[in-house]
């Protein structure tokens, strides 16, 4: 299969979730600190390079103002509370055709691998990583070709990104390509607990 080749070094969009209650911590997620930069800002600074413009989707846009990202809430606010929902939302405020999407407790993303994954997007109503025998749709790419089925689906009441992957043209990223890139698979480690925040404390660069 011929892929288009992405020939600016700079891709579209990218939207970075901050709207979980991080109730495993106790403590929201994104204001936690790594090297006395917060989670949220790690994401921002890491992917701006690489992406034109960054969306974040958040209830609490009060704390992201000095951030050089573009801020919203959820769109759909009378259906139950999940990532999908903060996916739509970030579709649906940016023009760009595709967008990848990462949850603002994933610190170590590569930005290789996303580049990688961005070929694919155009061609596809999403791109994600199987990792482990397990989808990763906090970080992947989504087109808005999929807004209206996305719309439907929260609608019809379904919460599970996963199951919403029947629906779609979907691109899956497997492990062989994933490990040309990260073969630690360190872009998928997430933050959800205390124990997870000391891991990634002794994972950073120099430790």
């Amino acid at each position: 299969m011929v892929v288009l080749t992405l020939q600016s070094s700079r891709l579209g969009g990218a939207i970075i979730l901050a709207g979980g209650d991080s109730s495993r911590l106790g403590y929201p997620k994104y204001l936690l600190e790594l090297n006395g930069v917060t989670l949220i800002e790690i994401l921002v600074r890491r992917l701006s390079p690489l992406f034109e413009e960054i969306t974040a989707v958040t209830d609490r846009e009060d704390l992201f103002a000095d951030l050089p990202v573009k801020l919203t809430g959820d769109l759909l606010t009378g259906y139950g509370k999940s990532p999908l929902r903060g996916i739509h939302a970030g579709l649906s405020v940016s023009g760009r055709p595709f967008q990848f999407v990462v949850a603002c407790d994933m610190p170590f993303v590569n930005l290789d691998l996303i580049r990688y994954m961005a070929r694919f997007a155009p061609q596809y109503d999403a791109v994600v990583p199987l990792s482990n025998n397990r989808y990763q749709p906090l970080h992947a790419f989504y087109n808005r070709s999929s807004l209206d089925s996305m719309k439907e689906f929260i609608e019809q009441g379904h919460r599970k990104i996963i199951d919403y992957y029947d629906k779609i043209k979907m691109r899956p990223i497997g492990y062989p390509e994933i490990a040309r890139f990260d073969p630690g698979q360190r872009s998928f480690f997430n933050v959800n607990t205390w124990e997870d925040y000391h891991r990634a404390q002794r994972l950073l660069p120099g430790r």
